[in-house]
């Protein structure tokens, strides 16, 4: 019994790291680089914004070792999510959707059977254990699922985001979560359920076509074309809303808070690479707050 539970924490622990952002910006190329250097409107020395990808493709990893020099000359490191804020069993009920509601219900056969097999092979359990899970959350299950689909790629042990995450407890580093996990929770849940099942079972149906795009996604990002990944995202948009919640209202928090944590030490920030590029986007928020954002590699 004691074993099952750590299994399903470790499971649901997987939830909070697999999610891969779904975004759609309007494109301009210009935004070639996944470094972006911060200065300037009374910063006393500059602080770094790195785009990230929720990954353990070693193509991705390599990219953050390639910004280590960077990285060590920051006083803090800032993540979307503090892993010790993450990893609160009291959050789990939040994942629920209550005795009335069940995936099994909501999904059709042939689909509930394919997502049977990627959640086992991504998480080593049967759906079964999350069939009260919100669906937006077993999304992100399948959306890990593509971006591992490549066989020829080789993955480490962490998460991009979590390799910067140890190397900065390694040098005793402060870090910083910049949103809540409450916060997150919101926005992915401004769907209701139904409209969220709705939603995953449309991935379900194009998990094939998914796959091939998290490749090119994976791609594009080791080429350090934000453009590029910008594009894929505008060919399939997200309702309205949740786009709104998932996207605009969360980068407008976070280059909020990036600004006021710059004031007080010079930061490394790693985000998800899609909430960088567009009109709307960290990059351009931060210029409008009168800070120097330029790329540095």
């Amino acid at each position: 019994m004691v074993n099952a539970k750590r299994n399903y924490i470790s499971g649901m622990k997987k939830l909070f790291f697999v999610v891969t952002t779904l975004l759609s910006f309007s494109v301009s190329a210009q935004y070639h680089s996944l470094l972006w250097k911060i200065s300037g409107n009374g910063l006393q020395q500059p602080s770094y914004l790195f785009g990230t990808m929720h990954t353990s493709d070693k193509r991705v990893l390599q990219k953050g070792e390639e910004v280590l020099s960077y990285f060590n000359k920051a006083d803090a490191y800032a993540m979307e999510l503090d892993p010790k804020e993450s990893f609160n069993l009291s959050l789990l009920s939040k994942l629920m959707m209550g005795k009335n509601y069940s995936l099994k219900k909501m999904i059709p056969e042939r689909e509930y059977l394919l997502l049977d097999s990627v959640v086992k092979a991504q998480v080593g359990f049967s759906l079964k254990l999350f069939d009260n899970v919100a669906p937006v959350f077993i999304m992100t299950i399948l959306e890990a699922a593509g971006i591992d689909s490549d066989n020829e790629s080789e993955h480490g042990d962490e998460v991009l985001d979590l390799l910067f995450y140890r190397k900065a407890k390694e040098a005793k580093k402060k870090t910083i979560g910049i949103e809540t996990v409450d916060e997150q929770l919101k926005a992915l849940n401004v769907l209701s359920y139904e409209e969220q099942a709705d939603m995953l079972v449309r991935s379900i149906r194009e998990y094939e076509k998914s796959k091939q795009t998290m490749k090119d996604m994976v791609r594009f990002y080791t080429e350090k074309q934000l453009d590029s990944i910008a594009m894929l995202n505008d060919e399939d948009p997200m309702p309205e809303k949740f786009y709104k919640a998932l996207v605009t209202d969360r980068n407008k928090r976070m280059a909020t808070r990036i600004g006021d944590l710059m004031l007080k030490q010079s930061l490394f920030i790693a985000v998800g690479a899609l909430h960088l590029p567009g009109d709307k986007g960290v990059i351009e928020l931060l210029r409008k707050k009168g800070y120097t954002v330029e790329a540095e590699n």
